[in-house]
């Protein structure tokens, strides 16, 4: 019995250690695979990444290789549209022009759906009539599906008829084309505009706007800059002041030849409505000016802001003068510089 004890104590010794190692395999085997699925999931995850990277990478070059779209400014390329009904829709006149000029200059093309070098221009509008398809009008777009700087838009409607009447009460697509435009000019802007003169505009009112590289003449006054390109022929103008009084800015800053000629506002013409801009509202106000005193006059476009870079009011506007040609498109591409506008430093 004496030999009992270390017997059971050198017999305990021993299971001792049997049981630790079975127990260490068990978690060396729980470790593998744990160490086999991380290292699973990690692929996964790595060629998830690697995928989304090549299909970005991808995207990307797409986009780089593709063919600059073509075309003129506001020109519009329309198929399957019967009865013409998108034609008088988007070639209803631009309001506060001193003539009347379409709002796009549109194509009919008898094909259904673009062809050849018709895929390349800019501005692309497909209609479907189609009852079983659609039970309403519908406006669905996409942009660069043939080119860079392109919109596609697919206008689908169970009738002509049903059509015609929601383009009289939408515009929709004339919203769409318009900031379409309005995005290529302001892309164009950011290649070619003036630091100079945009150093001056932040210096005296604490804002950044792209102005065009070929405004290169200034005038200053109190709270108040005239921008020109001084052009006889098409003269394009931006002024920038802390007021929504127009008319006594302007009697003060723009004088003809004498001091009893200056520039007015032609009240009938002016057109307000309301706007939102890097996440500001902004008052539009659309209107024709005049030289009082004198046979000088044109269209305005102006933008009013309240509480920016410690203005109580900025008002940023620009208009044209080109007398006996057509102003659209100059004043459009002169108002993308106001699109531009933002807090100094932001």
């Amino acid at each position: 019995m004496a030999s009992s004890q270390p017997l059971g104590q050198a017999a305990d010794r021993t299971s001792l250690p049997l049981a630790a190692c079975s127990a260490q395999r068990r978690r060396l085997r729980r470790s593998v695979t744990s160490m086999s699925r991380n290292r699973r999931t990690h692929w996964k995850v790595a060629w998830i990444s690697m995928a989304l990277c090549l299909l970005l990478c991808s995207c990307t070059v797409r986009k780089s290789l593709m063919t600059k779209s073509g075309g003129r400014p506001f020109e519009v390329v329309v198929y399957g549209d019967e009865d013409s009904v998108l034609y008088h829709s988007l070639t209803s006149p631009i309001p506060a022009l001193p003539q009347p000029e379409p709002s796009f200059d549109v194509t009919i093309s008898k094909n259904s759906q673009p062809k050849g070098a018709d895929l390349l221009m800019r501005n692309i509008v497909i209609v479907t009539i189609n009852p079983k398809t659609f039970s309403r009008t519908s406006v669905k777009y996409e942009r660069d599906v043939y080119a860079k700087n392109q919109i596609v838009i697919y206008v689908g409607s169970p009738s002509v008829s049903q059509l015609r009447k929601d383009m009289t009460t939408s515009s929709i697509i004339t919203d769409l084309l318009t900031r379409q435009e309005m995005g290529v000019m302001v892309a164009t802007l950011k290649d070619k505009h003036s630091p100079k003169m945009e150093e001056t505009v932040r210096r005296m009112f604490g804002i950044e706007m792209l102005i065009p590289s070929d405004m290169k003449s200034y005038k200053e006054g109190k709270d108040f800059v005239w921008i020109s390109n001084n052009s006889p022929t098409s003269m394009t103008n931006i002024c920038i002041y802390t007021s929504e009084n127009r008319d006594s800015v302007m009697r003060k800053n723009i004088k003809g030849e004498t001091d009893n000629m200056y520039m007015t506002t032609n009240k009938e013409s002016v057109i307000s409505s309301i706007a939102k801009t890097q996440d500001r509202q902004v008052t539009v106000r659309r209107g024709l000016w005049e030289m009082k005193g004198d046979a000088m006059g044109g269209p305005f476009v102006s933008h009013t802001l309240h509480d920016i870079a410690g203005h109580k009011t900025l008002t940023i506007e620009c208009f044209v003068y080109a007398p006996g040609t057509k102003k659209r498109n100059t004043l459009m591409r002169t108002e993308a510089s106001l699109m531009t506008v933002k807090v100094a430093g932001r």
